[in-house]
C-alpha cells in the first residue's frame, strides 16, 4: 500500500495525532481526492471531545474539504483525474420521503457523514463517492471553496430553507461575530433582512459592522435584549439565530422575540432550558437546522462567484497544527474559518 499523511483521532479529549495512514481504497462509483485544503469548525472539536456521534476510533475527521481528483472507480462518469473539486459531506439514499422533499440531511436512510461516520479531509488524500462532488469554479482557491460546504451554506440553510427569511425581516443573529455568524450576515443582506448581530467583544463588534449589520449589539450587557426591543419598536425580532449555545443567549433571544417569532438554534447542546411560558404566550416556533443538502452548497456556489457572499477565512494553517488550530476555536480567538493547506 502506498503510505500518506493524515491527522488521526485516536481517543476523545486527546489531541490527534499526525500519522502515516495508508492511502485510501476507493470504490467503484468513488474518487480517490488529494486534498487541497480543509476548513475546521466547532463541530471538529465537539467530535474531537467525544459530544458528537461518530464511528468508532481511530477516526480521521475534517468533513469541509476541497481538492483534486486524483483517480476515479470504474463508474465514475462525470468526474476525471485533475478536477477540482468541494465535497458535500452527507450520503443521503435520495429515495426516501425526506429526501424526496428536499431534506437530505435528514435521510431516513442516511449513510453516514465525511469526516463523521467515515473517514474525512485532515489527510492528504480521502476517498468520496462521486455523488458529493460539485465542480470548483476555476475563479475560488481551494481555501475559499472548502468554507463553502458548512461555513457558508449551513447559514444558507438555516436562514431560507429553515427560517424563510425575506425581506424587511428583523433578524437578530447571535454570536454573529464568528465563522459562521460573518457568513450569515452577509446572507442576510442579500436577503434584505434588517439585521441585528450580537456578540461579546469589541473586536467582533466592529466585524459585524464590517460585514453587514445594521445594529450591533454587545452581548456582555446582562439586559442586551431589551435593545433588541427598542430598536424594533417593541414588537421584537421576527428570527433569533443563535450561532453560540449557553443558556444566557438562549434566554436572551426568547426575551427578544416578537409574536409570532422563530427561535433557530444552529448551535445545539443535548439539552437546554427555556421560557417556556413566553414560547406558549407569544406563540413562538422552535427551529432545529442541520447543516446543508448537496443544492444548498451549489446555490452557495453561486452566491460566491456572483459576489454577494465573500468566504471570510480567520487562519491559515498546515495539517500538522490542527491542534493549535482547535485550541483556537475553543478559546474564541478566531476572525472567520480557519482553513488548513494541505499539501
Amino acid at each position: 500500500m502506498v503510505v500518506t499523511k493524515a491527522m488521526v483521532l485516536r481517543e476523545f479529549n486527546r489531541p490527534l495525532v499526525l500519522e502515516e495512514v495508508d492511502r485510501p481504497v476507493f470504490g467503484e462509483d468513488e474518487v480517490l481526492l488529494k486534498v487541497k485544503a480543509a476548513g475546521v469548525c466547532g463541530t471538529d472539536l465537539k467530535i474531537q471531545q467525544g459530544l458528537v456521534p461518530t464511528k468508532e476510533l481511530p477516526l480521521i475527521p475534517g468533513h469541509e474539504v476541497a481538492g483534486v481528483v486524483a483517480a476515479t472507480g470504474e463508474k465514475v462518469c462525470q468526474f476525471r483525474a485533475g478536477d477540482e473539486v468541494l465535497v458535500s459531506f452527507y450520503l443521503p439514499c435520495n429515495r426516501c420521503r425526506t429526501c424526496l422533499s428536499g431534506r437530505q440531511t435528514i435521510c431516513e436512510n442516511l449513510r453516514g457523514r465525511i469526516g463523521f461516520e467515515f473517514n474525512g479531509g485532515f489527510a492528504e488524500y480521502v476517498a468520496v463517492p462521486e455523488a458529493c462532488l460539485l465542480p470548483k469554479p476555476p475563479t475560488l482557491t481551494f481555501r475559499q471553496a472548502a468554507v463553502i460546504p458548512d461555513a457558508i451554506a449551513t447559514c444558507y440553510h438555516a436562514l431560507v430553507k429553515r427560517a424563510k427569511v425575506k425581506a424587511g425581516d428583523d433578524l437578530l443573529l447571535i454570536g454573529a461575530g464568528g465563522g459562521l455568524g460573518l457568513h450569515a450576515l452577509q446572507l442576510a443582506r442579500w436577503l434584505g433582512a434588517r439585521t441585528i448581530g450580537v456578540d461579546v467583544s469589541a473586536e467582533k463588534l466592529q466585524l459585524m459592522q464590517e460585514y453587514g449589520a445594521e445594529i450591533v449589539i454587545d452581548g456582555r450587557d446582562p439586559d442586551w435584549s431589551s435593545r433588541v426591543l427598542a430598536c424594533t419598536g417593541g414588537h421584537g425580532a421576527r428570527h433569533a439565530v443563535n450561532f453560540v449555545y449557553h443558556e444566557q443567549s438562549i434566554a436572551g433571544a426568547i426575551k427578544a422575540l416578537g409574536k409570532g417569532g422563530q427561535l433557530v438554534m444552529v448551535a445545539y447542546a443535548p439539552e437546554f432550558k427555556f421560557d417556556a411560558l413566553r414560547a406558549h404566550l407569544f406563540e413562538l416556533d422552535l427551529l432545529g437546522t442541520r447543516a446543508a443538502t448537496k443544492d444548498d452548497i451549489a446555490e452557495c456556489l453561486s452566491l460566491v462567484v456572483a459576489g454577494k457572499v465573500e468566504p471570510v477565512i480567520g487562519e491559515v494553517l498546515k495539517l500538522e497544527d490542527l491542534n493549535e488550530g482547535l485550541q483556537l476555536i475553543k478559546n474564541g480567538n478566531l476572525k472567520g474559518r480557519l482553513v488548513l493547506d494541505i499539501e
